[in-house]
This record gives C-alpha cells, structure tokens and sequence, in this order.
C-alpha cells in the first residue's frame, strides 16, 4: 500500500505535468506504437516541449525519460548511481553532475525520488 505522502506526490506532479499532457501524450503514442515514424509524424521541432530534466532514473524515470528521449526530446539526467544514466546518454541524453545543475538548465524537470533526501549529496 502507498503511503498518503507518496500518493499526494503523484497528484502533485500529475497537476503540474498537465500543462504538457497533450503533447507529451501525443509523443508518447506515436514512439510506443509507430516508433519509425514518430518524429515524421511530428511538426516542427519547436514545437516540441523545451529542455526536460529527469532526476531519479529507477522503475519509473528511466522509461519515462527514455520515450522523450526517443520522440525527440531535449533530455538531461541526473542518478545518484551515475552507471542507471549510462543507457540514457548513450541515446542522447545529456548529464549533469547534481540535481541543482539539472534544475538549472531544465526549462521543466521531474523528480521520482524515493524522498526528498534523495536529491542531496
């Protein structure tokens, strides 16, 4: 069972993310079910939501991060175990050493820590 402080983190980040629901969902249809033509499917690059930054690449992060990455998207990562980004950057993705950096140069950026320890050093 979730506990209720997990459970209010995931309604927090769902109503933040909704203003990128749309296009985010719409890239993520097109890359699980038409991967080959999901970026000729899609308009304009600058259409395309901005810089994204993914902390925390365990269960959830790192699919997540994976499928923008693949759509198109500008993705930086950041793990405390820097070996779970290795996949990441190896399809694109760009690294940055602390999550403070990550943040920084993020126009939007999720975190799916355990805690919020987590993000400090």
């Amino acid at each position: 069972m979730l506990q209720p402080k997990v459970l209010l983190f995931f309604f927090y980040f769902l109503k933040f993310a909704g203003f990128l629901r749309n296009k985010i969902t719409f890239i993520l249809h097109l890359t699980k079910y038409h991967p080959s033509q999901a970026r000729a499917n899609l308009k304009a690059a600058d259409e395309l939501p901005g810089r994204i930054g993914f902390l925390g690449l365990g269960i959830m992060g790192s699919p997540m991060a994976q499928n923008l990455i693949k759509a198109g998207c500008d993705v930086t990562v950041w793990n405390r175990t820097k070996s779970k980004c290795d996949a990441l950057i190896n399809l694109g993705a760009k690294y940055k050493p602390s999550p403070e950096e990550v943040a920084a140069s993020c126009d939007v950026t999720f975190a799916m820590l355990a805690d919020p320890e987590s993000a400090v050093h």
